[in-house]
């Protein structure tokens, strides 16, 4: 009986080596993009870093990463048919707000964005700031490539009725809250960010803001109405006496600047698809998802306009 069980386990695995046949994947070739990662606020400067993507197989340490900046671009920026062009500047030649919109863009502390051998294109003429309700295009030449997107500053909108929340658990500890009214025209979008100051002196703890989660927020769904937001902190704090637990909340006395500014519907989209793509990696469940882009050309990435309007939370009951 042990015999004939064990030749039909070899009749049957000849049988499936039999059937088994040879697969071959194409994979496309690598094509190299440009990434595009520009910033301008209402009265600040544009910032705008230039990179090429990786291929997947190649490097991937730091010195691949600095080395794939690109500083040898023509780059401009026009308002209402006005040009410049706008420079390869190093970390240490930027205006303090350029530079802490630039450690915002790679997630940095300004102290560790400033010692970076990368640039940043920019400018310092005071007239070429964002300004309000104006498109703001940006056009990159580079080996023969032309890539350009347009941006423009919205109308700002703003906040009523910010508050800060204490917990009822434990009332040292809080959430920020803040009503406003979205307009009915169109679809609009939104971006919540937050840094805390010094509570007597009113010096900057947070010198770069921080987007708490849900930042971003768009009124698909409840345009024209009035609408009320409560977020927690975001900010890493390295105080051991703010309780674990509660480290999402401000606490008491703390004094919180807030920075809520309107975007276009296709940022809140770059921002969104992006997002989405990192929380998606490595998940075997998750459906392909290309990042939105306001660019045109062989470029990802975004050029992105903010209109902040801003205002100061006294943590108090």
């Amino acid at each position: 009986m042990k015999v004939v069980i064990v030749l039909l386990v070899f009749l049957i695995n000849c049988l499936l080596i039999s059937c088994t046949k040879e697969v071959k994947i194409d994979i496309p070739n690598y094509e190299e993009k440009i990434v595009v990662e520009g910033r301008i606020y209402t009265n600040q400067f544009p910032v705008v870093l230039l990179s090429r993507t990786q291929n997947i197989y190649s490097s991937t340490d730091l010195s691949a990463y600095l080395g794939s900046f690109i500083l040898d671009a023509e780059v401009y920026m026009t308002i209402d048919g006005d040009s410049i062009q706008l420079f390869p500047m190093a970390m240490n030649e930027l205006p303090d707000e350029s530079l802490f919109r630039v450690s915002e863009i790679l997630e940095l502390n300004p102290d560790e964005t400033i010692l970076l051998p990368i640039k940043v294109y920019s400018t310092i003429d005071s007239n070429f700031v964002g300004k309000l309700s104006k498109k703001h295009r940006l056009s990159i030449f580079y080996e023969g490539k032309y890539i350009s997107g347009e941006t423009q500053l919205l109308p700002t909108v703003s906040l009523s009725n910010l508050i800060w929340k204490p917990e009822i658990a434990n009332p040292d500890y809080g959430r920020t809250v803040a009503s406003f009214i979205d307009p009915p025209t169109g679809y609009d979008a939104y971006f919540w960010e937050v840094k805390r100051i010094h509570e007597f002196e009113g010096a900057p703890i947070d010198q770069c803001y921080k987007r708490p989660s849900g930042g971003y927020i768009r009124d698909k769904y409840w345009n024209g109405t009035y609408r009320t937001l409560d977020y927690s902190n975001p900010l890493k704090r390295k105080d051991t006496t703010h309780l674990e637990e509660y480290k999402r909340y401000f606490r008491k006395y703390d004094q919180v600047v807030v920075r809520f500014s309107k975007i276009e519907y296709s940022i809140y989209e770059f921002f969104r698809t992006r997002r989405e793509q990192i929380e998606n990696q490595g998940s075997p469940f998750a459906s392909p998802l290309n990042v939105k882009t306001n660019l045109i050309g062989p470029a990802v990435g975004i050029w992105a306009g903010f209109s902040p309007y801003y205002d100061t939370l006294y943590c108090i009951p």
